[in-house]
C-alpha cells in the first residue's frame, strides 16, 4: 500500500497555486494565472493517491466566481470539491474545519497545507497539519524527505 494513501493537501490559492490580480473593488478576479510549477505538483501528488483541497480566503469573490476562474485555468478538476474551504486563515479554526471535511480521524492520514505565507503555515501548524512554502515542496514534505518550517522557501 502506498504510504500517502490517506495524506490530504490543502493549497492556499493567491501566491501559492495562482497569481491573482482582483479588481481595485475586490469583489471580482480580474485575472488567474497558474504559476509555473503547480500543475505537475499538483499530478504528482494525485498520482500518488493524495486528496486535494484548497484553503483559500477569496475575501468578497464569490466562492462561484473562484472557482470558475480556477476551472478557466485548468486546475479546479485536481480538487475534490468538499475539501474546497473558503475562510481567513487567521487562526486554527479554518485548518481544524477543513480537516474535519477531510473525514473521521485517522493515525495514518496526513494533512499538509501549502501556502507562501509564514502566519498561514502556524496556524496550520496549530491544527495539526504539515506545512510547506511552495507546492514543490508538497510530495518531499509529505514522504518525509523535506523539513516542515515556518521560514522554509
Amino acid at each position: 500500500m502506498d504510504a500517502l494513501v490517506g495524506a490530504v493537501a490543502f493549497f492556499d490559492i493567491g501566491n501559492t497555486l495562482a497569481s491573482v490580480v482582483v479588481a481595485p473593488s475586490g469583489d471580482r478576479i480580474e485575472r488567474l494565472t497558474v504559476l509555473p510549477d503547480v500543475p505537475a505538483a499538483l499530478a504528482a501528488l494525485s498520482d500518488r493517491s493524495v486528496r486535494l483541497g484548497i484553503i483559500s480566503d477569496r475575501g468578497m469573490i464569490p466562492a462561484e466566481q473562484v472557482n470558475q476562474a480556477l476551472e478557466d485555468a485548468g486546475v479546479l478538476g485536481f480538487f475534490e470539491p468538499p475539501l474546497i474551504i473558503y475562510g481567513k486563515k487567521d487562526s486554527p479554526g479554518v485548518f481544524e474545519f477543513a480537516a474535519t471535511q477531510a473525514g473521521a480521524p485517522d493515525p495514518a492520514r496526513r494533512l499538509l497545507f501549502v501556502g507562501e505565507d509564514p502566519a498561514e503555515r502556524a496556524q496550520a501548524l496549530q491544527a495539526d497539519f504539515l506545512v510547506a512554502s511552495h507546492p514543490r515542496l508538497a510530495l518531499p514534505v509529505l514522504e518525509g524527505q523535506a523539513p516542515t518550517a515556518l521560514g522554509e522557501r
